[in-house]
């Protein structure tokens, strides 16, 4: 009876793991297999292990220091030790691993090889709007303006204009998730085709991840986050603006400014990419987002 118990027990629990959900940017168990699993969902997750286990080498094949570093972290977090990316595990990886510790270093955009730089920090909740600065090539404070880095809902369906206020945002990892936090490279282009969703001036664009968690996101998983407006239906300054893709938005007359200001010091409005890789322009800002709480 004991042992007839205890299989039901069993039973009991996978079948609760089979009916819990996969945290986006996850939708699918993750371990060893022959060959191995391989995909941007175990190039993500080894990414975010290796903050727990810093030997691991993330090569987007789940193999078996993958596998032992996940069951560390199950061991670390009381999970069963089943080696294997479940719901319950996926969960708790980006609960407690999600934070990069990216902390902008203050050096100028000169310094770096740039002509000027964006310095945003946000909130955990993601409607929560904070301010951008936008600094020179040797760091002088041009413009401070009002931005929202909120992606898509995490807990609500996402429809154009989406003004939801009380949800924090998807993860950044996951696709049209809140912008990444991190270092990247920004460039000034063209206008996007359609000003109703993205206004009717210059964008800038995030071009490649250099720190934090936009290093191994931006291009290859997170590509298209540009800063920009729109043409939103019933909104008018200063109420809270609607939520993006994934981009950062700020209010027209924002966007409008960061671009002649732009010009002024001489950077170059290239031609719009539309998101096709790779990025044919040398990139001419940095994009440095931080997370405050």
């Amino acid at each position: 009876c004991k042992m007839a118990a205890l299989q039901l027990i069993g039973l009991l629990a996978l079948a609760a793991v089979a009916q819990a959900q996969f945290p986006l940017p996850f939708t699918r168990r993750l371990q060893l297999t022959t060959p191995l699993t391989t995909g941007t969902d175990v190039f993500i997750l080894q990414n975010l292990l290796v903050r727990a286990t810093p030997s691991l080498k993330a090569s987007g094949s789940f193999d078996l220091p993958t596998a032992r570093a996940l069951g560390d972290f199950q061991s670390n977090h009381s999970l069963p030790r089943s080696m294997a990316l479940d719901p319950h595990t996926a969960s708790a990886v980006l609960e407690n691993l999600s934070e990069d510790g990216y902390v902008d270093d203050g050096r100028t955009a000169a310094a770096q090889g740039y002509m000027y730089k964006v310095l945003i920090h946000v909130h955990r909740n993601r409607s929560i709007e904070t301010n951008a600065t936008l600094f020179d090539a040797n760091g002088n404070t041009l413009f401070v303006f009002t931005v929202r880095a909120h992606g898509h809902n995490a807990f609500a369906n996402s429809t154009w204009p989406d003004f939801n206020n009380t949800d924090p945002g998807l993860n950044e990892f996951s696709p049209d998730g809140n912008t990444p936090t991190g270092l990247m490279e920004f460039d000034l282009n063209s206008p996007e085709d359609e000003p109703k969703y993205y206004g009717p001036y210059p964008v800038n664009r995030a071009v490649q991840g250099l720190r934090g968690n936009a290093a191994f996101l931006v291009p290859n998983i997170r590509n298209g986050i540009l800063m920009h407006t729109g043409e939103w239906p019933g909104w008018t300054p200063p109420e809270p603006m609607p939520n993006s893709s994934g981009c950062i938005h700020s209010w027209p007359a924002n966007i409008e400014r960061v671009w002649h200001l732009l010009v002024g010091l001489g950077v170059v409005v290239h031609p719009n990419t539309d998101g096709k890789l790779p990025y044919p322009y040398k990139s001419q800002g940095l994009l440095s987002v931080v997370l405050l709480d």
